[in-house]
């Protein structure tokens, strides 16, 4: 090497970017890998995750409200007693995710793949559940007051303890491994049909749902 001249290591003078700093209210992150991060307690209002990888990711009391997750794969991922409100979540994949205790209330999952998923405890009043999969799912003590679940799948899910009152259930797909709360049972029962393949559908009562219609909770 010539005299006079040295060979430093370069070092850049942009600061280091933070998870603090990636992850904020209102972020974009649409298409992004994130799988496996902890992103637990963030506050992530508005935030977009549409088309994203979140696969195993720790959400755990994360803030979400108003945030997009269209079509975003959530596998096994922690979203216990995060606040999902208003949230959407059409067309993700939530399979075997963990939602218990979460707050979903006017939430839109439509179509959404929730195959497996922990929703015990969940607040899913309000929320849209349209033609969602729901085979096998936790709905243990679940609130679905007044949720739209017309078309969706709950072949196999337990609903022990869940909250049905103003539910619309139109063309709900069910077996005889579904588990419905007590003081709903015998309605369901009475609306639904038996399929040529020994599985059950909810009728439609000519209103476009089917509203059990249960009384409101004793004061």
């Amino acid at each position: 090497m010539p005299d006079g001249i040295h060979a430093v290591a370069w070092k850049s003078t942009v600061p280091t970017e933070t998870t603090s700093e990636k992850f904020f209210h209102g972020a974009d992150h649409g298409g992004k890998d994130v799988s496996g991060a902890d992103l637990s307690g963030k506050g992530l209002r508005g935030a977009s995750f549409s088309n994203a990888a979140l696969i195993e990711t720790v959400l755990r009391r994360a803030d979400l409200s108003g945030a997009s997750f269209s079509s975003a794969d959530l596998s096994r991922v922690d979203l216990s007693m995060a606040s999902l409100g208003g949230a959407f979540l059409g067309w993700a994949k939530l399979s075997e995710a963990d939602l218990s205790g979460a707050y979903l209330r006017g939430a839109d999952l439509r179509e959404a793949n929730l195959t497996g998923a922990f929703l015990n405890g969940a607040d899913l009043s309000g929320a849209f559940l349209g033609d969602a999969d729901l085979q096998d799912a936790d709905l243990r003590r679940a609130n679905l007051d007044g949720a739209d679940l017309r078309e969706a799948n709950l072949v196999g899910a337990n609903l022990e303890g869940a909250s049905l009152r103003g539910t619309l259930l139109a063309e709900v797909r069910w077996s005889d491994g579904t588990r419905w709360p007590s003081d709903a049972e015998e309605a369901i029962n009475g609306m639904s049909r038996t399929e040529p393949t020994g599985a059950f559908t909810i009728n439609d009562e000519g209103y476009g749902s089917a509203d059990i219609r249960l009384p409101a909770p004793l004061e």
